[in-house]
């Protein structure tokens, strides 16, 4: 794809992401999606990667916010740069929010590598501060 047509799907998937359009979200990802969250992030079910569109937004697009956020208490993601060359996109955002399991304030950096072709997301890496995720969450650190 071309750099202009990777930044318009991507920042169409970011207004989607946070408006919870999940419509919207599958509109920008390919049937066989996937996505790598960090290997230290406790998602509930211990998983590497996720496969395929509607896994990865029922995932982002409500599952994963559910259980980790209070969804009562705003909950912001500020797109701080996007670099995008031909198909791959990277994009720091910022998320802030209140941690659902201790009530406490959560706010981090994420960083997020997109692959396009087709005019579709056809992989998505995530990058976070997972350690700071756990003490915020209450995770056990542990396990």
């Amino acid at each position: 794809m071309e750099t202009a047509e990777t930044r318009e799907l991507v920042e169409r998937y970011y207004a989607a992401l946070t408006s919870a359009d999940q419509d919207g979200m599958l509109d920008c990802l390919d049937p066989d999606v996937v996505w790598e969250p960090p290997a230290t992030a406790a998602l509930g079910n211990a998983v590497d990667t996720m496969s395929g569109a509607k896994a990865v937004v029922d995932a982002l697009g409500g599952r994963v916010v559910r259980q980790a956020f209070d969804i009562k208490k705003p909950i912001n993601l500020e797109i701080r740069k996007m670099t995008v060359e031909g198909d791959t996109a990277v994009v720091q955002h910022r998320l802030t929010a209140t941690a659902k399991a201790t009530g406490n304030d959560y706010d981090n950096q994420y960083c997020w590598v997109y692959t396009c072709s087709g005019g579709r997301i056809t992989y998505m890496e995530e990058y976070v501060d997972t350690l700071y995720a756990a003490r915020q969450m209450g995770w056990d650190l542990d396990a």
